[in-house]
């Protein structure tokens, strides 16, 4: 049996031995399986105990435009997955887990992964807040049933950056207030809007704020 040193506990700073949990799937777009890391192509996660969610995410995903995409339906999964690295684009991270999200989270974020994106069914705002301050950049609500499969892919590909432009863009500020607020030139600032134009799929101010907001990454 193959083994791996896992980190300590908080309380018992010694390694400790323990044997090597169900390694999560990695598919590529054809659905066989692909050595998971490497290239610049667009590598995620799906992390949901919900098999048809899971399933239905991982297809957007794909569909999307994603090289690899990685589901893992345990805690033991993603601790598997986290100990083995390397990291990739986007985490889709359910709160299905339970209490043991907000460090799943945590840990995903140091590996590190780009983004981390808490997935939530219900409206209760305690458990979004500690999944965000434990590091994920954004929130992806709805019963996967009724998400646009397609926002998870596009959102994804904006950088931090660009959704910083993207929440200015949602409190009504013009690209001169853009650029002063950022220090950025005016020209950069059309760059990253062109490039947010392209990744949503509309050039409209007002749809790219909607697609965000359907997400929840804005409110």
């Amino acid at each position: 049996m193959r083994m791996d040193v896992r980190r300590p506990t908080s309380v018992d700073r010694r390694p400790e031995l323990v044997p090597r949990q169900r390694v999560p799937a990695v598919l590529d777009r054809s659905g066989r399986s692909a050595a998971f890391g490497g290239g610049g192509a667009m590598v995620a996660l799906v992390a949901d105990p919900l098999k048809d969610s899971r399933e239905r995410l991982t297809a957007a995903l794909a569909a999307a435009g994603a090289a690899r995409v990685v589901q893992a339906d345990t805690v033991d999964a993603v601790d598997s997955l986290i100990a083995d690295g390397p990291g990739g684009h986007l985490a889709l991270v359910s709160l299905g887990f339970g209490a043991d999200t907000p460090r799943l989270i945590g840990e995903l974020a140091r590996v590190p992964w780009s983004r981390v994106i808490v997935l939530a069914l219900s409206p209760d705002p305690a458990p979004l807040l500690k999944a965000v301050a434990a590091g994920a950049t954004g929130v992806l609500r709805g019963h996967p049933g009724r998400i646009d499969p397609d926002l998870p892919g596009r959102l994804g590909r904006l950088t931090a950056r660009e959704l910083e432009v993207l929440r200015l863009v949602a409190d009504g500020r013009s690209n001169k207030w853009i650029a002063e607020s950022l220090s950025l030139s005016a020209l950069t600032v059309k760059s990253h809007l062109s490039r947010i134009s392209r990744k949503l799929g509309t050039g409209e101010r007002s749809h790219q704020v909607a697609v965000a907001m359907r997400a929840g990454v804005l409110r």
